[in-house]
């Protein structure tokens, strides 16, 4: 077997880990759900879509009116009062910090390639 198709088949073990692992499971059933679910994703979507404007009314140097900021709290009261989307963003924590250890033990290795070589 080469180098890399060792290196393959080690990625491709990973990733079935990661597949197991009762944290991504969590978090991408959580994802499912609230997909299917039309109150989470209406929710999220009009969420999406008024950060977006606020996000144009900035970058256009244009007023945030009071009424907007009004909105986005409500939207956000809304979010976090959502049982499923609750459970997505609790899903999405433990899935973020699992990825961040596993990216951080397989940059351990290159980060010392990257250091200069010190005379022994």
């Amino acid at each position: 077997m080469s180098e890399t198709d060792d290196l393959l088949s080690k990625a491709r073990a990973l990733g079935e880990a990661l597949a197991a692992h009762p944290h991504v499971r969590e978090h991408y059933a959580a994802q499912r759900t609230a997909r299917e679910d039309p109150t989470a994703r209406k929710l999220l979507h009009d969420y999406q879509t008024h950060l977006e404007y606020l996000r144009q009314l900035e970058a256009e140097q244009r007023p945030i009116e009071v009424a907007d900021k009004h909105r986005l709290r409500e939207l956000e009261t809304q979010l976090t009062g959502n049982v499923v989307l609750k459970e997505l963003m609790r899903t999405q924590a433990e899935y973020v910090a699992l990825m961040n250890r596993v990216n951080a033990a397989m940059d351990a290795p290159l980060r010392a390639l990257a250091q200069p070589e010190r005379p022994a």
